[in-house]
């Protein structure tokens, strides 16, 4: 057996790298302390480090790149519970305009979606799994805030995810 390669060139990496840590839409203002995110964010880059966001972006990224839709749902998502990730920014002057930089990668990449959810976990989460279902080259995730919210959605899980195809 044969492995495909996996790897990425540096310069693939930086260039992910400096649009997550930048705002690629014009005449667009962030809160000034997202600005010391994003700061830092390119100073990991530039030191050619990374941290749990920027890996996480980075792979998005990646998958992106190659056409691979990603799908990322969760309660608080767009910026994550500890507002580490930030993958949605509201302009601070315009009511209801956000900026994805993950959708400003390349020019023909695949779309990423992420998206606040309801505090309905067995329901999104039976959702996001037909989504995966119908969708089987994108990567779809749902993210439990906390590791009680993923109590509502066992049931799902028990049901639907862990038997897979073999119960089906």
């Amino acid at each position: 057996m044969s492995c495909p390669s996996t790897g990425l060139e540096e310069d693939v990496l930086t260039h992910i790298g400096n649009v997550a840590s930048s705002v690629p839409v014009e005449n667009f203002t962030i809160h000034g302390g997202l600005s010391r995110i994003l700061k830092t964010r390119k100073e990991l880059v530039t030191n050619r480090t990374v941290d749990w966001a920027l890996a996480e972006y980075m792979a998005f990224g990646s998958l992106l790149k190659e056409g691979i839709h990603v799908r990322l749902s969760g309660q608080d998502v767009e910026r994550d519970t500890f507002s580490h990730r930030h993958h949605v920014l509201h302009d601070q002057n315009v009511d209801k305009r956000t900026c994805i930089p993950m959708n400003h990668l390349w020019p023909n990449q695949a779309p990423y979606t992420v998206c606040n959810s309801s505090l309905s976990e067995y329901g999104v989460l039976g959702f996001e799994l037909g989504f995966a279902m119908a969708s089987p080259n994108a990567l779809v995730l749902w993210e439990a805030q906390f590791g009680d919210f993923n109590n509502m959605a066992q049931c799902i899980i028990d049901q639907f995810i862990c038997p897979g195809q073999a119960k089906w």
